[in-house]
C-alpha cells in the first residue's frame, strides 16, 4: 500500500477494493504503517478506491476514533454517496474528486 509522509500528514493511498474478504488484510497494513510514522494529521486517498464495504467503513471508523484529525481525500461520487448515507460527512472531513 502507497503512503507518503509531507508537512506532518501521513496520506495513505487505497486502491481496488475494501471489502470483507481483504479487510482484515488492509486495516493490519495500515495499523502498520501509522504506528511507524509521526504524524500530526492523517489523510486516505480514495482516488483509486472503486468499491468500499461495512467492513472498510469500520476501518475508517476505527481510525477516526484514534486519530481525530482525518480527511477523507479525492473520494469518487459513488463512495461518497455511501459516506453520507451513513453520516460520515458529520464526523470527517471528506473532499470529494
Amino acid at each position: 500500500m502507497k503512503h507518503n509522509l509531507e508537512n506532518d500528514t501521513l496520506t495513505i493511498y487505497l486502491e481496488g477494493q475494501l471489502n470483507s474478504y481483504n479487510a482484515d488484510a488492509v486495516e493490519k497494513e495500515i495499523n502498520g504503517i501509522v504506528e511507524a510514522a509521526k504524524f500530526s494529521h492523517l489523510a486516505l486517498d480514495f482516488n483509486d478506491l472503486k468499491y468500499i464495504s461495512s467492513a472498510g467503513l469500520r476501518i475508517i471508523m476505527s481510525l477516526k476514533q484514534r486519530y481525530n484529525d482525518i480527511v477523507l481525500k479525492r473520494v469518487p461520487n459513488d463512495i461518497n454517496d455511501i459516506f453520507v448515507m451513513v453520516g460520515f460527512q458529520t464526523i470527517i472531513t471528506i473532499e470529494r474528486k
